[in-house]
């Protein structure tokens, strides 16, 4: 099993002890952004409850990941495609290279 490595930091009124195979530089960086949004949600919905906050910004997680997850296949189907349309086209080279010998 890898290092796990335990990171501890407050969210909202919690705090939290993360365990991940991340280094702490990381775990700051996704410290900093969770912080930032978190801040951004409670300054557009100041009534709301941390708790509310806090589903929002996983929600909102989520939805940016998967999106990204569909643009990473949208992009590896392209390549793929190219990939095959580059194979064809060097098999017909090869083929008419045959046909001169």
């Amino acid at each position: 099993m890898a290092n796990l490595n335990r990171y501890k930091f407050t969210f909202g009124s919690k705090q939290l002890t993360l365990t991940t195979e991340h280094d702490n530089l990381f775990m700051e960086e996704i410290e900093r952004i969770a912080q930032e949004k978190y801040k951004a949600l409670r300054e557009k919905m100041p009534t709301a409850d941390q708790e509310t906050l806090a589903l929002l910004l996983a929600i909102n997680a989520f939805s940016v990941q998967l999106t990204r997850e569909m643009a990473f296949e949208k992009t590896e189907a392209e390549l793929a495609s190219m990939k095959e349309k580059v194979l064809k086209k060097n098999v017909t080279l090869i083929d008419l290279d045959e046909l001169e010998d």
